[in-house]
């Protein structure tokens, strides 16, 4: 018991050094802060179906961006106009509004600080912390030492004055969100079952999602649709069906709206295999429809 008691003790004690090290570190540093004042502090947006972009502008730093790509998750970065933070570790700590000196600051850990474009990058989970402490009224703040400077500690903070109403606006735009983003129905792979070239409601559904996307995108969209089948079987009729379920597939996007022109429909038996088949699982993989889409302008 004796010897319990000695170590919750010893924790505390080396914790309590490290406090105090990083404090006294602290306050070697000399602070560098980046944020905007009350007069300066605005929330932009960008809205549409395909991306919602909810970003403050921080003056002589960047911007600070909250962003939900359609068929992505909440995510958050900081966009510098050039490299300032040193890579590894920075603090984050929420100050409370400066109209109510009640609300204490709030630690909320340590977030990882890259050698990029976009040093500080934050998924879902912590991407809405920094939305609840903004909509709370509080200010976020990021600190870590100066990529140039040792002594020098860069903060970068975001104001919540005029963010409420900005924010309103944002989640109404996700809701709005198409369930798919370009890059992830690209290069789609519909698989069928074993000499089947019946579209099953999956494979509807899996469609749908593609007319809605092209539906919704103001660019012309072209389709490459190619049937593929495994090699069991003849050869000829291996041939025909992989025919059978390309043109299933043409077909149902047509009855969706999908102009016939803009479709380009071709069939390869058991030529491309895109693994061997040898198993059944890799038999599966090539028994399959792939449609690759291609956009007016994108190169």
């Amino acid at each position: 018991m004796l010897m319990k008691v000695e170590v919750i003790m010893l924790n505390v004690t080396l914790r309590m050094g490290i406090f105090l090290l990083f404090a006294l570190l602290s306050t070697c540093l000399r602070a560098v802060s980046y944020g905007p004042t009350l007069h300066q502090s605005e929330w932009r947006l960008e809205l549409s179906p395909f991306e919602c972009r909810l970003w403050q502008p921080i003056p002589a730093y960047g911007d600070a961006v909250f962003s939900n790509r359609a068929g992505e998750e909440q995510k958050f970065y900081l966009a510098p106009v050039k490299r300032m933070m040193k890579p590894g570790k920075a603090n984050l700590v929420s100050n409370g509004p400066v109209w109510d000196e009640s609300r204490p600051n709030l630690e909320m850990g340590r977030v990882n600080v890259m050698a990029n474009t976009k040093p500080i990058f934050l998924g879902k989970n912590q991407s809405y912390k920094l939305l609840n402490e903004l909509y709370d009224g509080r200010s976020p703040i990021f600190a870590q030492s100066s990529w140039f400077e040792e002594k020098e500690l860069i903060e970068v903070f975001m104001s919540s004055v005029h963010f409420r109403k900005a924010y309103r606006e944002y989640q109404g735009c996700l809701t709005s969100l198409l369930p798919v983003n370009f890059d992830q129905i690209s290069r789609s792979r519909i698989n069928f079952t074993t000499a089947r070239s019946e579209l099953t409601k999956s494979i509807k559904s899996q469609l749908d999602k593609i007319v809605l996307y092209v539906k919704t995108d103001p660019l012309e969209i072209s389709f490459y649709i190619d049937g593929h089948t495994d090699n069991r079987g003849r050869r000829l009729l291996n041939l025909e069906l992989s025919k059978k379920r390309a043109e299933a597939v043409t077909q149902y996007l047509v009855a969706k709206g999908v102009s016939e022109e803009l479709i380009s429909t071709r069939y390869h038996g058991e030529l491309y295999p895109v693994k061997n088949n040898k198993t059944a699982k890799n038999r599966k993989d090539n028994r399959r429809v792939t449609i690759r889409l291609e956009r007016e302008g994108d190169v």
